[in-house]
């Protein structure tokens, strides 16, 4: 057991934060909370004063086969695949080490190389390796020649049979989510917009609704949630309606509109439909186009007066988006977009939990939950900055981290 004593608390649900808290961890588990709490005689005593323990983050969209560069203006070159291939020989060590660094314990992967992300993933949850938690979509559906295919992939024929899964038939796409259901994967991914990010110009193929609604369909049928990648107002109020259970995105660059319609914020209410935005990929682009964010904030504002689930999803991988680092800079986002510290917080816990359907487990620091944790220096509660601080790390109730000082 592992007693972690006098710590500031800010349990992940939105609550006001408690100080000279305690929290028992039993195995895997927490066996107890609050100011107060006892603890048995032989436990493991931790004094955190002076730190505040939080829930373990969650980043719910990364892409671990993209890049680990935190400049967004640097320019690649033949060389830079080499760093990529020197971290994939080694199970992405780096990118495993920067979430768990950061206080990152579980991400959803957004669409990667499969199956070596379930691999990854499977090893990880049995303890070989450490790192996040994944949850993994497996590959990406997309149109023929559609986003990612036919734009970042575009040429990269291992890459495009790897990680996507081009599909114009309603009937193939549905055998291809079976297949990918009975191979393990925890969700699935589609893409519904003929954004090219790179190329606002020429646009890319987009999925037929059709083939969309067959995905979002089968895979339901298949006991898995779907989550779509959107530009706009309309491929997202079509989305929603063909089921999905979490809208990516929502606003790519080149879109006019910088709000949703009444209509299509009621039905996200009515369907319980998430929306993961990603402003740090906004964030990243804006020297390529620089009314991207502005618009992406204006959107999340928008939605969290309304009331729709905003959980944090960074698009790590993008460059300048780093895995692990850009889960802080997501909650800062969100506390210029009109984010109270807390709320932001809880927009990388408890709502990033429900999110990726783990709120059973995850995102908040309750009794039974996992013991994934964070112990940071200052007052996230005051200042969400202070979260960058990471002093300790407990994952699934093991220590995984722990620095110098405390």
């Amino acid at each position: 057991m592992i007693a972690l004593v006098h710590a500031r608390l800010i349990d992940g649900t939105g609550a006001d934060a408690v100080d000279d808290a305690t929290v028992l961890v039993d195995g895997n588990r927490i066996a107890a909370v609050g100011q107060g709490a006892g603890y048995p005689k032989g436990a493991r005593v931790v004094d955190l004063s002076g730190l505040t323990v939080l829930p373990g983050l969650i980043d719910a969209h990364v892409h671990f086969g993209g890049f680990v560069v935190d400049d967004p203006n640097r320019t690649f070159s033949y060389w830079s695949v080499f760093p990529f291939f020197f971290d994939f020989a080694r199970n992405f060590r780096k990118r495993r080490m920067l979430a768990v660094e950061h206080g990152v314990t579980t991400v959803r992967s957004a669409g990667d190389n499969y199956p070596h992300i379930l691999e990854l993933r499977d090893r990880i949850a049995s303890g070989k390796l450490v790192g996040p938690r994944i949850v993994a979509a497996g590959p990406i559906f997309t149109a023929p020649g559609g986003h990612p295919a036919g734009t970042i992939y575009k040429k990269n024929r291992y890459v495009i049979d790897h990680a996507t899964r081009q599909v114009d038939d309603a009937v193939a796409a549905r055998a291809e989510v079976r297949s990918l259901a009975d191979r393990g994967v925890d969700a699935i991914k589609a893409i519904y917009s003929s954004v090219n990010p790179f190329d606002l110009d020429h646009p890319v193929p987009k999925l037929r609704l059709p083939v969309l609604e067959a995905i979002a369909e089968e895979a339901h049928a298949q006991g898995l949630p779907v989550m779509v990648h959107t530009g706009d107002p309309d491929d997202t109020f079509a989305a929603v309606q063909a089921g999905a259970d979490t809208i990516e995105h929502g606003i790519l660059p080149g879109t006019q509109s910088a709000e949703f319609p009444s209509e299509l914020v009621d039905l996200m209410l009515d369907r319980g439909t998430h929306f993961v935005p990603t402003l740090s990929a906004a964030w990243a682009m804006q020297r390529m186009h620089p009314g991207t964010l502005g618009q992406s904030m204006r959107l999340v504002a928008q939605l969290h007066r309304a009331g729709v689930p905003v959980a944090v999803g960074t698009d790590a991988g993008a460059p300048g988006v780093v895995i692990g680092k850009a889960a802080h800079r997501e909650m800062a986002l969100l506390t210029e977009a009109g984010f109270s510290p807390l709320e932001a917080i809880r927009a990388a816990t408890q709502t990033a939990a429900e999110t990726l359907g783990r709120a059973h487990d995850l995102g908040t620091v309750e009794v039974g939950k996992l013991a994934d944790l964070v112990a940071v220096g200052g007052d996230p509660s005051a200042d969400v900055s202070a979260a960058r601080e990471v002093r300790w790390v407990i994952k699934d109730g093991a220590i995984v981290l722990r620095r110098l000082g405390r």
